[in-house]
């Protein structure tokens, strides 16, 4: 299995919105998007793969090793192996790689964080640096994309937090600010519990309006001529804020079964963004009569 081919399997099997996106993606620019989302499971896997924090700290340290490699023509791993053939130098020499470990650093240090200026300052690392990597690898209309990383990065990882919010309960892991479950009368403890239900399902509701509003403004912010050239992030906000919906219109369920969108459902929602891009609005989604 070559490097690139490892970095596929792992993000972007048939049928995940990682797929999608990377489908209709400019051809040029696949496979620098799919090495870099590859890179960021990586990471991001640890702390959910170790039991002890030390071994996830040796295991980081390792990574920061292979960045040196990486950005001196020696890498050992496929994923820094098909970083290092998809992306331009100066994107290798970013700290937007080291930030993804840092985060990781946090996830295994903290696993919790007090307000949201905690948590904003995680998603950066974790996404941030990655989504503004991404929209650098464009032509010129790229240079109109900035604001749309910024802010498609923290919808993503805000909604990606919502989806795994009980399998990082269960490790003790808390991304809902700390500030917030308390004026909710809430505490890492009780937010399971059967007589929490109601409290938790207004909370878990304001957490996917504010990971909505991101992904609104992410859209608003990319200009027409940008669109076409940042068609795999427009779709991920799509594909996202499609997923956010279906949440709602289900009563946030979060912690009792998993949401998904349909391949099918998918596919057609991609595909209509990649042809008409410029038809994608912000805002609360059309219905049809």
């Amino acid at each position: 299995m070559d490097a690139l081919e490892y970095c596929r399997q792992k993000v972007a099997p048939e049928g995940s919105s990682l797929y999608y996106a990377l489908l209709f993606a400019p051809q040029a620019q696949k496979p620098a998007l799919t090495a870099l989302a590859a890179y960021r499971a990586e990471l991001l896997e640890i702390p959910h793969e170790v039991s002890e924090a030390g071994v996830g700290a040796v295991k980081l340290n390792w990574w920061q090793e292979e960045l040196g490699r990486l950005r001196e023509g020696q890498p050992r791993h496929p994923v820094t192996q098909a970083l290092e053939a998809s992306l331009p130098g100066e994107l290798l020499a970013s700290d937007a790689l080291d930030g993804v470990i840092e985060a990781c650093r946090m996830d295994l240090e903290y696993g919790r964080y007090p307000t949201l200026r905690e948590l904003t300052l995680y998603c950066h690392r974790a996404g941030g640096g990655i989504a503004d990597m991404a929209w650098r690898l464009g032509d010129e209309a790229g240079a109109d994309a900035a604001p749309f990383a910024h802010d498609l990065s923290m919808g993503l990882e805000l909604t990606r937090i919502i989806r795994h919010l009980r399998r990082d309960l269960l490790a003790g892991r808390v991304y809902i600010p700390e500030d917030e479950l308390l004026a909710a009368g809430l505490s890492v403890e009780t937010l399971m519990s059967e007589e929490a239900e109601s409290a938790r399902t207004a909370l878990i509701g304001r957490q996917a309006e504010r990971a909505r509003r991101f992904l609104d403004n992410a859209i608003a912010q990319l200009s027409d001529n940008g669109r076409r050239n940042q068609r795999y992030g427009l779709i991920l906000a799509v594909l996202y804020r499609d997923w956010l919906d279906r949440l709602a219109q289900d009563g946030y369920p979060i912690l009792e079964r998993q949401q998904h969108l349909t391949p099918l459902r998918k596919l057609f929602a991609a595909w209509k963004t990649a042809w008409r891009p410029r038809s994608v609005k912000p805002g609360p989604k059309e219905t049809t009569s």
